[in-house]
């Protein structure tokens, strides 16, 4: 990786991390927003494996929470990747965030689940 995109990754995350404090509708806010949500979304997909081991051995026991826990969390962290991807990819276009939770620290016992894709974000104050 280059300086400068490891300079725009760490920008990227800290701006997505901020969340409300970025308060406001304006385009600029929610485009910068939508990019750095997607640029996080991509450098920490890998959170979703333990994530899911964890929240599925909560949920049923040890053996499925290391099966079945690891395989939701490769399916989730391609997910992420794929909808980080595309967030990054068509940043100038304000949409809300497919995955929900947005960031994968936001909720970490809630599992991953995939929204509508580009629904624009035309509501304020959200």
């Amino acid at each position: 990786m280059t300086r400068w995109f490891r300079i725009l990754l760490v920008a990227s995350v800290m701006m997505a991390a901020s969340g409300n404090v970025l308060a406001g509708d304006n385009y600029g806010v929610k485009v910068g927003k939508k990019l750095g949500i997607g640029m996080a979304n991509i450098a920490t997909s890998w959170l979703e494996i333990p994530k899911s081991m964890i929240n599925t051995y909560n949920q049923a026991n040890f053996v499925f929470g290391l099966t079945g826990g690891l395989a939701k969390g490769l399916v989730n962290m391609g997910g992420r990747i794929v909808t980080g991807a595309l967030d990054v990819a068509t940043f100038p276009l304000p949409t809300k965030p497919v995955p929900q939770p947005a960031l994968i620290w936001e909720d970490f016992d809630r599992d991953t689940d995939y929204g509508e894709a580009f629904r624009l974000d035309l509501d304020d104050g959200e």
